[in-house]
């Protein structure tokens, strides 16, 4: 396009066309003067259309100039109105791919057209975008197709701004407190706030919900998560990781039909009636999965231990849709305030769990030790057991205090058994275990569980040994399986009797890493030369997996698994094994934090860990927990230091708690 001096050109003025002046032109640019009265230099690409206006002020004052500008702007706006862009496309669209600017102008405006008409036609197709596009002073004229995507666009562009605007209203609404029960959000709100609060801190990265927070001036402390929770769509505790991990809470309906149509399967004659043993299952009194139950009989100068784990296998049937969901889901998570099983309820709570008074199929390990305690043989067999008693761990406790109960010698034959381990390099870890519970009505309850307590050795230990017999018959029978195994510590370890907080932590970080294997290998924490983990089938699939090749070298209808297929296994489930204990010590240490937000005047002992270049770690006491520590400048501490701490900061959601010192003690 050749523009001249004194020309008058519409241009592209970022968004929109404005109408302006030419006062000199250059090879490439032009300097004007535009209806708005500023001068500027554009490039002549920018320039949609050029006359000559006979009626311009040329040689008037500016004012004049601009004045004629904003008429001739306003004037083509005006008109651009009455142009049904539509129109013109039925008209030509069958007949051509392009057309000359004069020629469509002709034909909307007739034969007497002028520039005015043109470059008000120019400003249509512009603006209208869909049926009509200028390229190189030629108008492309859109096809049939691209007609209809283009209107298609805009009307997913019109219904997204309806959507923004209905959303940024409501959200106004909330946030003034004027949402009645009658008013409900947007369809579709909701969910794009849920994709934005599993982000946690970092949810601006959703920009559509960023950009409705700003339109509809919500304060600057507002954020998805807590929107969610003033609709009433989200709990205060909402386990957003649940979400983000899109792991699944409820049991798909045709699941649960299976399970129930599982949870009435017969017992096969092949097992052994064991229901005249006095046995006993010990758990806290909440438990409701049982996998384990035990018997002793003494026959002289002989103990027979009975360890009777659940034979979940003989309900889950390999591949079924019950397996198919068991195995996505790999593994039970215990979370302070609820349960997610990994098998359905029916039967993690009901058919399979050993509950008391009713017979269950079990594998059973029957081990025989003579009166120094020294394992003579051991038999791994199905049976049948019906549970006599249901004992908590304070129960047993207090059994084991009586000398002549079965309790007290079942705790010697664990204490035998933990020294032979002991003797053979196992290591014991002696730190209390929190536990943090969350009642119905929302009260946290946070405690220390003694993991040297008679009743947690006891159980410990013979739960260890089950494994590491089941580890042994595996290897005798030549069956793969998933074996649990530990390299030697990198230095080498000793752990006194006394439990040291410090001494804990500076060990645990020279522990090698634990792995799954197909094959048997050592395991250096528990001195044991192979071991593997099939006493809780009810919650871990790995367990499941491994009872199933010990259910098919007792000659039950089982098959077994080679090699590659439980490798197989292993390598879809491991993540979720590993997510697991990552979730459920993000969501204890969530409510953990929670219940200290209620203590922010109290003081708390605490043992200094570690000194790092800009922070102490420290060890609460009583809550078995660590944390960090920031001193003033000049104060100077050591590894041993006890000290007691107060609570600076605290942010359960973001998992942050700052610790200050008040005093040395």
């Amino acid at each position: 396009m050749i523009v001249q001096l004194h020309d008058v050109v519409d241009y592209y003025d970022s968004k929109k066309v404005s109408c302006a002046y030419v006062v000199e032109v250059e090879d490439r640019k032009i300097k004007i003067i535009n209806e708005n009265g500023k001068e500027r230099r554009i490039s002549i690409s920018r320039v949609l259309s050029r006359a000559r206006d006979s009626s311009f002020p040329s040689s008037s004052s500016r004012d004049d100039q601009v004045r004629r500008l904003k008429e001739l702007s306003i004037g083509r706006e005006e008109r651009k109105k009455e142009i049904n862009i539509s129109e013109l496309w039925e008209i030509v669209h069958t007949e051509t791919s392009d057309i000359d600017v004069t020629d469509l102008s002709q034909l909307c405006f007739g034969r007497q057209t002028n520039h005015d008409g043109t470059a008000s036609l120019l400003r249509a197709i512009l603006d209208d975008k869909i049926f009509f596009k200028l390229a190189n002073e030629k108008i492309v004229v859109a096809t049939p197709e691209q007609v209809d995507h283009a209107l298609s666009q805009k009307r997913r562009k019109e219904e997204r701004v309806a959507f923004a605007s209905a959303c940024a209203e409501f959200l106004g609404l909330l946030r003034d407190q004027k949402i009645s029960r009658d008013i409900s959000p947007p369809l579709g709100l909701v969910g794009l706030l849920e994709e934005a609060a599993v982000k946690g801190s970092d949810w601006t990265e959703v920009k559509e919900v960023k950009e409705l927070f700003s339109k509809a001036g919500l304060p600057g402390n507002w954020d998805p998560f807590k929107v969610l929770v003033k609709l009433g769509v989200w709990d205060e505790d909402e386990n957003v990781q649940l979400r983000c991990q899109d792991i699944p809470v409820e049991f798909p309906l045709d699941v649960i039909e299976d399970a129930v149509g599982c949870s009435s399967k017969p017992f096969s004659n092949h097992r052994r009636d064991l229901t005249h043993l006095h046995t006993v299952t010990i758990d806290s009194a909440t438990t409701l999965d049982i996998d384990d139950a035990l018997s002793l009989a003494l026959d002289r100068d002989k103990i027979t231990l009975g360890i009777h784990i659940t034979d979940a296998a003989h309900f889950v049937e390999p591949d079924s849709l019950l397996d198919r969901e068991v195995r996505e889901r790999s593994i039970s998570l215990y979370f302070p305030d609820r349960t997610i099983p990994m098998m359905p309820p029916v039967l993690s709570e009901g058919a399979a769990s050993l509950v008391a008074g009713e017979d269950r199929p079990v594998i059973s390990v029957i081990a025989c030790f003579n009166a120094d305690c020294q394992l003579e043989d051991f038999e791994i067999s199905p049976g049948i057991i019906r549970v006599k008693e249901r004992l908590t761990y304070e129960d047993v406790d207090a059994r084991i205090l009586d000398e002549h109960s079965h309790e007290n010698l079942m705790f010697r034959l664990a204490s035998h058994l933990r020294t032979q381990r002991l003797g053979k390099g196992a290591l014991i870890f002696r730190d209390p275990e929190i536990n943090v519970r969350v009642t119905k009505d929302k009260t946290i309850e946070v405690s220390l569980r003694d993991r040297e307590a008679y009743s947690e050795i006891l159980v410990s230990e013979f739960m260890i040994l089950a494994n590491s017999l089941f580890a042994n018959f595996m290897m005798d029978k030549g069956l793969p399986g998933i074996f649990r195994s530990q390299g030697p510590p990198s230095e080498k370890i000793e752990i006194k009797d006394e439990y040291d907080p410090v001494e804990s932590y500076r060990c645990k970080k020279l522990l090698a890493r634990r792995d799954f294997l197909t094959k048997p290998a050592p395991h250096s924490t528990l001195g044991l030369a192979a071991y593997t983990a099939a006493t809780s089938p009810l919650r871990r699939y790995t367990d499941l997996v491994v009872q199933r090749q010990i259910r098919g070298a007792l000659g039950l209808p089982q098959e077994t698994l080679n090699e590659t297929e439980i490798q197989k296994i292993l390598t879809e489930i491991t993540f979720r094994i590993d997510r697991a204990a990552i979730l459920e010590r993000q969501r204890q240490r969530y409510f953990l934090l929670k219940y200290l937000s209620q203590m922010k005047e109290s003081e708390f002992d605490a043992i200094v860990l570690q000194r790092f270049p800009r922070f102490y770690l420290v060890y609460l006491l009583d809550f078995a927990f660590n944390a960090r520590l920031k001193v003033p400048f000049g104060v100077e501490l050591s590894p041993y230091d006890r000290i007691s701490v107060t609570i600076e900061k605290v942010d359960p959601r973001e998992e942050k708690l700052t610790l200050s010192l008040p005093t040395m003690m």
